[in-house]
């Protein structure tokens, strides 16, 4: 197995994705806001770009049957029901519903996984389920980490190294790596007994505290506190339950 990381969307936009597996990873906050959305019985979650295809598509399946939910630089985007903190997506928000969802690192990239599968939504907290279903698999993977703005973030990588370290030591699976596989499997495994304080101290997780959203941060550093395993299928994440 092959296993391509990438730090940014940026290298991640270039690559080649035909007949791999791939994991989206925004751990602060739409991978983990997704997890919540499938927990408190969400019926699918649909990712977009922006606002405005996510108006668009929220009109399109009904204000009945959707839930429109988006942020911007961290803040609910105006007239949307929802923002991105997981604590927002609760049973009476969304169960039985739609979550059309923007966001401003994490959902543009699964527009870009087009004649891949299967497409996850990872987080820290389902990445075991996340790893179960690679090593299933078992074909080449690319682990597609948000970053925040464009730029590097500490918490998606320290994700996509502890998937990493599933997938070696758990699922026993030879791995041929990249270099920015390599070095998420070191942050990992140098920050795995302090995971929910190096989130903390990094540049996103302090700036969302400064906003207000210090527990959104402690909710999406618990690895593996919501048992749920989001598959793109059709430009919708569902639950896969196999």
């Amino acid at each position: 197995m092959k296993i391509d990381l990438y730090l940014t969307p940026v290298p991640f936009a270039k690559a080649t994705v035909q007949g791999k597996a791939i994991v989206v990873i925004d751990v602060l906050r739409s991978s983990t806001s997704i997890c919540a959305a499938f927990i408190s019985g969400a019926k699918g979650v649909i990712p977009t770009p922006g606002p405005g295809e996510a108006g668009e598509m929220w009109t399109k399946i009904g204000s009945d049957m959707a839930v429109l939910a988006g942020e911007r630089h961290g803040v609910k985007i105006d007239n949307f029901q929802l923002g991105n903190s997981p604590a927002e997506f609760t049973p009476e928000a969304v169960g039985g519903k739609f979550v059309v969802i923007t966001t401003t690192n994490g959902t543009a990239l699964f527009s870009k996984t087009y004649n891949a599968a299967p497409v996850m939504s990872g987080a820290l907290t389902n990445v075991s389920l996340v790893a179960e279903r690679i090593a299933r698999e078992d074909k080449d993977v690319i682990i597609a980490c948000c970053g925040r703005e464009g730029h590097f973030s500490i918490e998606d990588t320290i994700c996509g190294g502890m998937l990493v370290h599933l997938l070696m030591e758990k699922h026993k699976m030879q791995i041929v790596q990249n270099d920015a596989c390599a070095l998420a499997l070191l942050l990992y495994q140098t920050n795995k007994e302090t995971i929910r304080e190096a989130i903390a101290g990094g540049e996103h997780g302090r700036y969302l505290a400064s906003i207000g959203f210090a527990d959104d941060v402690a909710i999406a550093s618990a690895d593996d506190s919501m048992a749920v395993l989001p598959v793109l299928r059709d430009g919708r994440l569902i639950l896969e339950t196999d």
